[in-house]
Formats: C-alpha cells, sequence, structure tokens
C-alpha cells in the first residue's frame, strides 16, 4: 500500500488508536474513532463487498459504522484532500488530510465537525 507521509508518520509511531470512545465494563458501547494497525487495515481490505466501486483504503470506523477511507484516486494526483467517509453507500469527501482530520477531531473533542456550518465573520452575523 502507498500511504501519504502524514498518515506513515502516525502509523509508525502507534499503529492504530482508539479515541473518544464510550465504555463500558472495558467495552466499546458507541462513538468514538477507532483507527486501524496495518494488520486491521490488511484485514478490512479482504471485504471487497465492502468497497466495491470505491479505489479507498479504510484506516478506520467512525461514529458507529462510518468508514474513514483514504482516496486512492486523489492520493495519487497527489491532492492532499484524500479523506472520505463511507456510510452505507454513500462515499462523502471531507477535503481533509489525516494530520488536519486528527487535529480538529481532538479539537471538537470527537465531534462531528465536518457536518458544521460553516461560518465566517461574515456569514455568521447575517443568518442569525
Amino acid at each position: 500500500l502507498t500511504l501519504p507521509e502524514d498518515y506513515q508518520k502516525f502509523i509508525t509511531l502507534h499503529n492504530g488508536a482508539k479515541i473518544f470512545q464510550i465504555l463500558a465494563d472495558g467495552e466499546n458501547i458507541g462513538g468514538g474513532l477507532y483507527l486501524f494497525s496495518l494488520e486491521e487495515i490488511e484485514e478490512e481490505l479482504k471485504y471487497e463487498d465492502l468497497f466495491e466501486g470505491i479505489n479507498g483504503i479504510p484506516i478506520g470506523h467512525l461514529l458507529e459504522g462510518c468508514h474513514l477511507m483514504i482516496d486512492k484516486d486523489k492520493l495519487d494526483k497527489g491532492d492532499p484532500n484524500y479523506l472520505f467517509i463511507l456510510e452505507i453507500g454513500e462515499y462523502t469527501p471531507l477535503n481533509l488530510n489525516f494530520e488536519l482530520f486528527l487535529d480538529r477531531y481532538i479539537l471538537s473533542n470527537g465531534e462531528a465537525f465536518w457536518e458544521w456550518r460553516y461560518y465566517t465573520a461574515e456569514n455568521y452575523y447575517r443568518t442569525r
């Protein structure tokens, strides 16, 4: 697999992670981000039916069932906005790389920041 540089650095240091999961008796009962190890990525890629028609690499689970994906087409073109979310057949661009995604995910305490309405100082006051 060819992986982006920022993700390679992460995987070299951590080889996966569990962030903001809600635990009860040591079991995840919802929410959070589960970033796969390299071995888990290899296992996920075996589920070809799940990723049919998508040229991507699953790197984690997000928000109960969504996959966080590296889009190989964007990566091959050198586009730094290579992260997507795959949820029940919908392949949605996040317009982020891994470094920005992880930073914003942590800063937002695990909230789905990519769904927030985009406000600037100009349009915020006009829409209130």
